[in-house]
């Protein structure tokens, strides 16, 4: 509806510049009057309006400056009239075919912030007396300044309307009957159509920690996946007060999470996903302009996130205790979490600061665990060794991700392009031990890993995941 008034607006704008010259020339008694615009960006005179006695004449909507004979006034700051064969030849004005008697031109320049704007051009046969129309000359100039400054303020008007209109439309996607991934991803989408220079993030707990499970597909200055976040961070923050945080950055502080994210400046703003009162999430939206956080955007993040967290609490069931929302019942991360997350970087992989990797690992000697171990125990292996394997116990970013019992997915990003041989080679160190369960029980555990790089040539994640499968069954036990 907005959008329809804005073009109703424009044309009743442009109804008025022309009857508003039409009366200049009505009033001036010339032949034939014009107004161009000066757009300089694109280096061209743009037609708004034209009125003529003379049936021979026509005016071509856009025409660059070198080929317009008013080139050489575009600057003009004041009303000036010239004789035509002196300073402007009679081959110049080729709006009008079959020849004209045209001997005066007078140029009226429309001048705004000390810019000229645009050109009023009153063509006559006979000289125009600027003793007798000085007063028409100031009543067109001011016309032309209210009408214009109107236009400009109705136009801001719908434009602010319009982002609510369009605020409208996110909420709308934000449904219950969406899986809960769904509902946070398209959080993440919505809000970063708010932050044009900045970028959204969530973070989720899972393998015991905090850590950046998605971003957004066009963030820019995006924190890798799998960086944990650390105190005296804003995502901390929010965390443990349970509320909005807000923080302009100075000299790359305080930090959005951990001091391995890239330069920090502009704002962020940190929300916590908060479910039943408890903290599931925290959505970090942040933009290299603090200027973008004006109070009536920030109002439109933060009920983002809570209608968000309504949507998923209607479908969620209870939790237990001890139950994260995005993970396992090893703590590891749901699928629809790192396909989602695939999803993304495919789309971010041309511009992405990171590479990234992805690949599954697996218990190699199971067969002879469930010979020895019960059931319950094999369930609090996989608990233990979802954080062993954890990417951050190494100073590697990443996560690790739910495929099937005994079968992980990991995500990885870094700059290094030996990062996931460095972290499969820190895995086989660390295992060399028994992992020691909570009950003081030690189970010795060999593992095989297959992996692959995330590109924009992917189509989708399924595409990714059968090629980590096939590099799984590729790889081969190391030898003692």
């Amino acid at each position: 509806m907005a959008i329809k008034r804005e073009e109703k607006a424009l044309r009743e704008f442009k109804h008025i510049i022309h009857d508003i010259l039409f009366l200049l020339r009505s009033a001036t008694g010339v032949e034939t009057a014009y107004m161009h615009w000066i757009n300089r960006t694109r280096m061209q005179f743009v037609l708004e309006t034209h009125s003529t006695l003379y049936p021979n004449v026509v005016f071509q909507d856009r025409l660059g400056f070198e080929k317009h004979f008013l080139s050489p006034y575009k600057d003009l700051q004041k009303t000036t009239q010239f004789e035509i064969g002196k300073e402007i030849q009679p081959g110049q004005l080729r709006h009008y075919y079959q020849g004209t008697s045209i001997q005066y031109l007078t140029i009226i320049p429309f001048v705004n912030n000390s810019e000229t704007v645009a050109l009023t051009v009153l063509e006559s046969e006979n000289p125009l007396s600027f003793t007798g129309q000085e007063e028409v000359l100031e009543s067109y100039n001011n016309a032309l300044t209210n009408v214009l400054n109107t236009y400009l303020e109705l136009t801001d008007l719908y434009d602010k309307q319009q982002i609510w209109t369009d605020y409208e439309e996110s909420m709308s996607r934000i449904s219950p009957r969406l899986h809960k991934v769904d509902i946070l991803s398209r959080v993440l989408e919505e809000a970063q159509k708010l932050l044009p220079a900045g970028g959204v993030c969530l973070i989720a707990r899972g393998m015991n920690i905090w850590t950046n499970v998605l971003v957004s597909e066009k963030t820019l200055d995006a924190p890798p996946l799998g960086l944990m976040i650390e105190e005296n961070s804003i995502a901390y923050d929010a965390l443990q007060k349970g509320s909005p945080e807000f923080a302009i950055h100075f000299n790359q502080n305080p930090k959005r999470l951990a001091t391995g994210e890239p330069k920090t400046e502009g704002a962020t703003l940190a929300i916590p996903v908060m479910i039943d009162d408890r903290r599931h999430g925290v959505v970090v939206a942040y933009d290299r302009n603090a200027m973008s956080f004006q109070e009536s955007t920030k109002h439109q993040l933060i009920n983002l996130v809570r209608i968000a967290s309504l949507s998923i609490r209607i479908n969620l069931g209870k939790l237990s205790v001890d139950q994260d929302l995005l993970t396992s019942e090893y703590g590891s991360f749901i699928p629809d979490v790192w396909e989602r997350a695939l999803e993304t970087e495919i789309k971010r992989a041309r511009y992405s600061e990171y590479k990234t990797w992805f690949g599954m690992l697996a218990i190699e000697n199971l067969q002879q665990l469930r010979s020895r171990y019960r059931l319950e125990e094999l369930q609090r292996l996989q608990r233990n060794l979802v954080q062993v394997l954890n990417p951050s116990r190494f100073g590697i970013t990443g996560y690790i991700g739910f495929h099937s019992d005994y079968i992980f997915t990991f995500i990885l990003q870094g700059e290094d392009a030996s990062t996931p041989v460095r972290w499969m080679d820190s895995i086989r160190e660390t295992l060399k031990k028994p992992v020691v369960l909570s009950d003081g029980q030690e189970i010795e555990i060999e593992v095989k890993t297959g992996y692959t790089e995330v590109s924009e040539e992917n189509r989708e994640s399924y595409e990714i995941l059968q090629k980590a499968k096939s590099a799984l069954s590729e790889s081969v036990k190391p030898e003692e």
